[in-house]
């Protein structure tokens, strides 16, 4: 319900206008009311994202990573690149190079769970991707615009003309927009062009720094790596 409530004007008026105004003012219920859609609009916008990454990487971390000979370089490069992300301009990335087991997808999910609060942060299993590519209809939007895209386990997925076609409109993509992509690859750089083709792998090797990490597979070593 509103009332009527009469204001007095705070200094003198010409007789013409009236000593105040009729005003309309609402009631508590009114009022209780818009504070609740208020406060319920305001829960809405707060609720936060969807993680960018599958549960089992949402706890990788940096400080969470085990530092050894083997993969000292590649641990304090991948930091440096997370710690100087917004300094990058020219789309330039990682690849993360080595056996299975060695920390690699720990690194990539530690850059991107560093980053995803202050950034769009995309994070894609290429062999799962390709197969959804295959059997439905998958927007490359968010692929292709993320500040980062994380592209797990090149080389992996079953090669066909179909999945080199596709994998190369995702990685010049990327470079066309000058956005990073960090990668990860069981395969020696010699090995990839005959695993993802000429094309995606000169792009993949020519635009991006190369990380190697080396050593046990710390997996079978129960010490919970990808």
């Amino acid at each position: 319900m509103r009332h009527r409530i009469y204001k007095s004007h705070p200094f003198p008026m010409p007789p013409s206008v009236g000593r105040g105004l009729w005003l309309l003012s609402d009631c508590s219920c009114i009022r209780q009311r818009r504070a609740q859609e208020r406060m319920e609009r305001e829960q809405l916008l707060a609720v936060p994202a969807a993680h960018p990454l599958p549960p089992a990487l949402q706890e990788k971390t940096f400080s969470g990573f085990k530092v050894t000979d083997f993969n000292r370089e590649a641990y304090e490069d991948s930091l440096t690149f997370a710690r100087n992300f917004d300094k990058i301009h020219d789309g330039q990335g990682i690849i993360l190079v080595g056996p299975s087991g060695t920390g690699k997808t720990h690194l990539a999910a530690a850059i991107a769970n560093e980053l995803r609060s202050r950034f769009s942060v995309a994070f894609v299993h290429l062999p799962i991707l390709l197969e959804q590519m295959r059997t439905g209809n998958v927007s490359l939007e968010p692929l292709l615009f993320a500040d980062l895209l994380v592209l797990d386990d090149l080389g992996s997925e079953r090669v066909t003309d179909w999945t080199m076609e596709r994998l190369l409109i995702i990685v010049d993509g990327r470079l066309n927009n000058l956005k990073p992509t960090v990668f990860t690859t069981n395969h020696d750089l010699e090995d990839l062009e005959k695993r993802v083709g000429m094309r995606v792998a000169s792009r993949v090797i020519g635009s991006n720094l190369h990380l190697f990490l080396r050593g046990p597979d710390y997996r079978l070593l129960g010490l919970g790596y990808y």
